[in-house]
């Protein structure tokens, strides 16, 4: 037995199955239709359908329509049964003080106890800045008043600093902050949090176990190398404080990310290892199922409730029930007993994407997995027939879904998953007896690791080979538009039998081919001759000099690794002759360990007083040389000339952005055909540092400006207007929360030329000088 169940058995199986399926759906759906509705239209819902059920038992003295009108009838009381639980979960929170409070918008002092570990915020306001987001519940408010009430509603804290980042949940902290609405109506509040915890308490004893054990796992792995010290914590428990940047977007590119935040694999491989030795132990039956509730309710803890955590452990709490009764197991029915009960407790699971991944990957291995299996074993190995059909049955499900959040569809996510398949239960019931023995005997532990860490090697290994396929994934739109046409197509594949399948497989077939030998022998991108690229990542600044085939010089590289890993990996650069970040700020540096991916980087230069820990590690171990550059210094690479315009050697300002570097760059030219080049780049400079290099000449009439600080207001217009630009280049987010580029600002670099263009509207934008001056073109922003 395993917790996730096997494949429906014939008979009454397939139909409870069945029955139990619809059920879940119709409850799924109704949920998350109201997740954002009025309690008064939630309860009205729950009514309405209510009836409707009332109405439906009628039909079953009717002999012709009583199993339809069964299934009708228990998929409309479990939809009303949704909407019971979202109209009681809105209508506690509407009620509560602090949802008044966040209505005004107000001041308050609370405490709050802990639900889930503080995540990091992506893409924080403040970039190069700790800040945490922290799910939680309050205990009593402080009304405007000063009078305290009691009050036990959930919230979300947006914080900053490392203090927070060691918390654990069922501590109790006082906070004091800015109640705002929060987006959903199931949080009373998004509560902006001023300053570190204050008058911490100490977690439960549970989640206290919980930490020491998660504390060695720790300890013990700090005796492996990276990146296997932040991988196998990751792995086994789902603590991903120790893992760098670059791993995670490797096991992101290859499909492999659902390793790193525990999925119901992980309590699979661990329930049956228990459930194992009690057999041969030849326990009795009620022994067996109480020793995997106790691994369940252990593995909850250590691995903390995040939603594939509670799908697994929801539906191994049913096959244990099903083990004791001496019923078979009942596969699709358990998932949808899941399902049924989760969203009834926690109806927030309905919006969770990690909630839908597991659920279809789930349900995509008990139903598809199988057949494939039995059919392939005829023709290959059954040892490679049931990973490959397990991945693959888990992929396809998963597809629609996934594209929506990736906009690409991957293939080398299954042979990556199916190659790394072996080496997972080592890694994940090594790492459990590693964190045993981190409470007990921390120096065996640090001996036993190596099992595991060895294991964990091995998948990182396989996750960088599938890192580096060229093309390993199918750009695809990522909207409900391209997820409704990816799920017809696989829906296609599955459903249609003889010559129709043939012909809708060899379409696909074809339509893959023909896109990828056009983007191996005829790319579209780069424009040939190209000399300065700004890369489309995201809000933040990657640009790119062409130097020679295949090389480049790179200043800053965005906030996301994958992001100018792609760039890069489009303008086919394979060595950086010099890395230019102008300042620390995760936009601008938070991407470094992308430009080492399959890279080597020459030399980098910072400014002084650079503060990116994450950066300089990374360049640290891939053997570049790091130094500090100021105003006045020259530097060649190739036919570019960079010279650095500041900040001065004397420059102590406090602000990043200020004492951003600036280099002017030129290019000689090459005739006949190609002018020459000049190209300011600014980094994130504001007005002081503007109005201080109005004097320095080199800034007067560029052919490109890189707009400072992404065009932010923080202009200084005469500094603008002095550059003359032929060409402006603003790097900015779509959609991004700073209102960037300024609308004014904006307006300024039109009337200087019309040949302006920012990265969230024109994607990567190629600059290529000719003998009449410097030509513009775009790539055009990915379909998001």
């Amino acid at each position: 037995m395993t917790a996730a169940g096997s494949g429906p058995l014939p008979g009454a199986g397939v139909r409870l199955d069945v029955s139990l399926a619809v059920p879940a759906v119709g409850l799924w759906l109704t949920v998350l239709a109201l997740l954002h509705a009025a309690p008064r239209t939630a309860f009205l819902t729950a009514a309405v359908l209510g009836t409707a059920a009332w109405a439906g038992l009628l039909l079953l003295r009717h002999p012709r329509w009583g199993t339809v009108a069964a299934l009708c009838g228990a998929t409309l009381v479990c939809a009303a049964g949704g909407a019971v639980a979202v109209a009681g979960r809105t209508a506690a929170v509407a009620a509560s003080p602090m949802a008044e409070l966040a209505a005004a918008q107000q001041f308050t002092e609370a405490s709050v106890v802990l639900a889930l570990d503080p995540r990091p915020r992506e893409n924080p306001a403040v970039p190069g800045r700790a800040e945490f987001v922290v799910t939680a519940h309050t205990e009593w408010v402080t009304l405007p008043d000063g009078t305290r009430v009691r009050s036990r509603v959930p919230v979300v804290l947006l914080v900053h600093g490392e203090q927070w980042r060691h918390l654990v949940p069922s501590q109790p902290v006082r906070v004091a902050g800015t109640a705002v609405p929060a987006g959903t109506r199931l949080d009373a509040a998004l509560l902006l949090v001023r300053g570190p915890p204050r008058h911490v308490g100490p977690p439960s004893a549970a989640h206290a176990w919980a930490d020491r054990v998660r504390g060695g796992l720790r300890r013990a792995c700090a005796v492996l190398p990276q990146p296997e010290r932040g991988l196998l914590p990751a792995l086994v428990v789902g603590d991903t404080s120790l893992l760098d940047a670059e791993t995670a977007e490797i096991f992101r590119a290859t499909g492999m990310t659902h390793l790193l935040t525990v999925s119901g694999a992980n309590l699979a491989v661990m329930t049956g290892a228990v459930l194992a030795v009690t057999r041969w132990l030849r326990l009795p039956v009620w022994a067996s199922a109480l020793t995997g509730a106790a691994t369940i309710a252990g593995f909850v803890l250590l691995a903390r409730p995040e939603p594939s955590v509670l799908r697994a452990a929801f539906m191994g709490a049913v096959a244990l029930v099903s083990l004791v009764v001496g019923r078979p197991r009942i596969g699709v029915a358990a998932l949808a007993a899941a399902v049924i009960g989760l969203l009834l407790f926690h109806p927030a699971l309905a919006a969770s994407f990690g909630f839908a991944l597991s659920v279809l990957a789930t349900g995509g291995i008990m139903v598809l997995a199988p057949p494939w299996r039995d059919a392939w074993a005829r023709r290959v190995p059954a040892w490679l027939a049931e990973p490959v059909a397990v991945t693959l049955a888990a992929q396809v499900a998963c597809a629609p879904l996934l594209v929506v959040l990736s906009a690409e569809v991957s293939w080398v996510s299954v042979p990556t998953n199916v190659a790394a398949g072996p080496f997972v239960p080592v890694a994940t019931v090594g790492g459990f007896v590693v964190a045993a023995l981190g409470l007990v005997a921390p120096p065996a532990a640090q001996v036993a690791v190596w099992v595991p860490g060895v294991a964990v090697a091995w998948i990182h290994r396989i996750a960088e080979w599938g890192a580096r396929v060229p093309h390993g994934a199918v750009p695809w739109r990522s909207d409900v538009v391209g997820a409704l046409l990816l799920a017809v197509l696989l829906a296609a594949l599955l459903v249609l039998r003889g010559w129709a399948r043939r012909v809708v497989a060899a379409g696909i077939a074809a339509s893959a081919v023909a896109a990828l030998a056009l983007a191996c022998l005829a790319p579209s991108w780069p424009p040939p001759g190209w000399a300065v690229v700004a890369c489309d990542v995201g809000q933040g600044d990657a640009l790119v000099l062409a130097v020679d085939r295949g090389e480049a010089v790179v200043v800053d590289t965005g906030p996301r690794p994958g992001a100018v890993d792609r760039c890069l990996d489009r303008l086919r650069v394979r060595r950086v002759a010099l890395l230019v970040l102008t300042h620390h700020d995760l936009d601008h540096a938070g991407g470094t360990s992308g430009v080492l991916r399959g890279r080597t980087v020459a030399e980098a230069v910072v400014p002084p007083g650079f503060d990116a820990p994450d950066a300089a590690a990374a360049l640290e171990r891939a053997g570049a040389r790091l130094r500090t550059v100021h105003a006045g210094e020259e530097l060649a690479v190739g036919r570019w000339r960079l010279s650095v315009l500041w900040p001065p050697a004397d420059f102590a300002g406090g602000d990043a952005n200020e004492g951003s570097v600036v280099v002017l760059a030129h290019r000689s030219a090459a005739p006949p055909a190609e002018g020459g080049l000049s190209v300011l780049l600014t980094g994130d400079i504001e007005e002081s540092a503007q109005r201080a290099l109005l004097t320095h000449p080199g800034i007067r009439g560029v052919d490109v400006l890189k707009t400072p600080h992404h065009g932010a207001g923080t202009q200084e217009a005469v500094f603008l207007e002095a550059t003359r630009p032929r060409v402006t280049l603003t790097s900015v987010g779509a959609g991004n929360p700073y209102g960037h580029p300024a609308a004014d600002t904006w307006a300024q670099l039109t009337a200087l030329t019309s040949a302006s263009y920012r990265t969230d509207q024109h994607g990567d934008v190629a600059v290529v000088p000719t003998g009449d001056g410097p030509v513009v073109y775009w790539r055009g922003p990915d379909v998001r």
